[in-house]
């Protein structure tokens, strides 16, 4: 009698473990920075770009452009390119960082949802709101009705 029951838990857990995995990708992020914080040239060199849940098959960093706005404001723009035949659901934030690196509490501190069709390149634009910003890192994750 306790057989059937130990077979049965030992099933469900297997198939849990499985489902797990399989959900895995969903929450991942992707990020976008500058190699360099303190890289100020127009277009700096950026990281390796990481995207979770299979967004590195579909999007592609064209370039990330930024300059300074009156006020010592930090301005950038990220060009991202949909290279499949679907249109791409995502989300994405920017966290501002200061010369030493450390996050900039910032009200644009929240996700904001971009739908990219096949083919097409969206821009990402945003200008610091305090001065002092150097740099910034942009994290790309699937919108969560995907």
């Amino acid at each position: 009698m306790i057989q059937p029951f130990i077979k049965m838990l030992f099933l469900s857990c297997v198939l849990g473990f499985f489902l797990m995995l399989s959900c895995a990708d969903k929450g991942k992020v992707g990020t976008v920075s500058k190699k360099d914080p303190k890289d100020t040239r127009a277009v700096p060199d950026i990281k390796k770009v990481e995207f979770g849940a299979g967004l590195e098959k579909v999007l592609d960093v064209v370039r990330i452009t930024q300059g300074k706005k009156a006020g010592d404001l930090l301005h950038i723009q990220v060009e991202l390119k949909n290279t499949s035949s679907k249109e791409v659901n995502i989300t994405h934030k920017l966290e501002w960082l200061d010369d030493d690196g450390f996050l900039v509490k910032d009200t644009s501190l929240v996700w904001k949802a971009l739908m990219v069709r096949p083919g097409e390149s969206q821009m990402i634009e945003s200008v610091s709101t305090r001065p002092g910003v150097s740099a910034f890192r942009l994290k790309i994750q699937p919108a969560k009705n995907q």
